[in-house]
């Protein structure tokens, strides 16, 4: 996951990421938005890393991004059609909070969701955490591929999976060592 302000370079760190990583470009603010999307997709299909644009379908589909990534807040105000259209050839993920966001994650197809936080994060300062046991208690009973979000290490990543995460996701996961 980018992040404007602890992932300032996102294209720097997709050039350093290891096969079968991939990115999710937030960036949501950055007057370099499109910028940043173009160079980030010729990175990671030169590196083959999973690309996914996060809240701007047409965006994904403009870069020729893997898929799109919608948060979901965005997901309950938005007109969903579109999207799915879009995105029918993509990968289309979405986070959750809950097990509200993962019924609507289900209910429109998506491949995948983001659960968190998982742990207490920086992002996101003083807000509930699942917890671990938790989180592995909604993972497996998902139909959904569920990845950890928020708070999470690699250190975590074993005993995540062990729970029923399909894998782990973070800002600050490529700081450590992979």
């Amino acid at each position: 996951m980018t992040d404007e302000t602890r992932l300032p370079d996102p294209v720097a760190v997709a050039q350093t990421l290891p096969p079968t990583w991939g990115l999710i470009l937030r960036h949501y603010e950055s007057p370099r938005r499109r910028q940043l999307a173009h160079a980030l997709s010729t990175v990671c299909k030169a590196r083959r890393l999973v690309l996914l644009i996060a809240g701007d379908w047409r965006l994904a589909c403009e870069t020729k991004a893997n898929g799109v990534h919608m948060p979901e807040g965005q997901l309950r105000h938005e007109a969903v059609s579109p999207l799915l259209n879009a995105t029918r050839t993509r990968l289309l993920t979405t986070s959750a909070h809950g097990p509200r966001g993962i019924r609507l994650a289900t209910a429109i197809g998506a491949d995948a969701v983001f659960l968190s936080p998982v742990k207490p994060t920086e992002s996101h300062a003083g807000a509930p955490s699942l917890g671990v046991l938790p989180f592995g208690a909604v993972a497996r009973q998902s139909r959904l591929p569920i990845y950890a979000l928020g708070g999470v290490t690699n250190s975590d990543s074993q005993r995540l999976n062990s729970l029923g995460a399909a894998g782990i996701a973070g800002i600050s996961l490529v700081q450590e060592n992979f």
